[in-house]
């Protein structure tokens, strides 16, 4: 199952809940078609998970297939959800605080949100500050 060309996904969680993060990537990798790309087959054939980091700081899951798209960039391991999670959180952290992000599925038109090649783009990532009212 892929994302439709205006499917709208937006998560919004809690980076102090083990897993939670993790558990939204994969499920939006699921959901969009692409968590095919982490089998050997698919690797063998060519397939790749993704990442470029916007100016304004978003962490961007995509995908490729052969040559990477100007601007992504390859992982420099096997793409694993219980790491890139963990790489996703600290850079949220370290680079903006706060307790939560947003994720959002990447629209083939999000080259205006400075994401480059946004075709090959399947989520990102920002922060969000979580409150819990009384």
């Amino acid at each position: 199952m892929m994302f439709s060309s205006n499917q709208n996904l937006v998560i919004s969680g809690n980076l102090n809940q083990e897993g939670e993060l993790e558990m939204d990537l994969e499920f939006a990798l699921k959901k969009s078609g692409y968590a095919k790309n982490m089998e050997k087959e698919e690797i063998a054939r060519g397939c790749k998970l993704l990442y470029q980091i916007t100016k304004d700081g978003k962490y961007c899951i995509g995908w490729g297939f052969g040559d990477i798209p100007e601007g992504w960039k390859e992982y420099p391991c096997i793409f694993d959800i219980e790491i890139v999670g963990k790489i996703i959180r600290q850079h949220i952290v370290e680079t903006y605080g706060g307790n939560g992000y947003i994720m959002k599925c990447i629209k083939d038109d999000d080259n205006a949100e400075g994401i480059k090649n946004s075709f090959y783009g399947i989520v990102s990532f920002e922060p969000f500050e979580n409150f819990y009212a009384k």
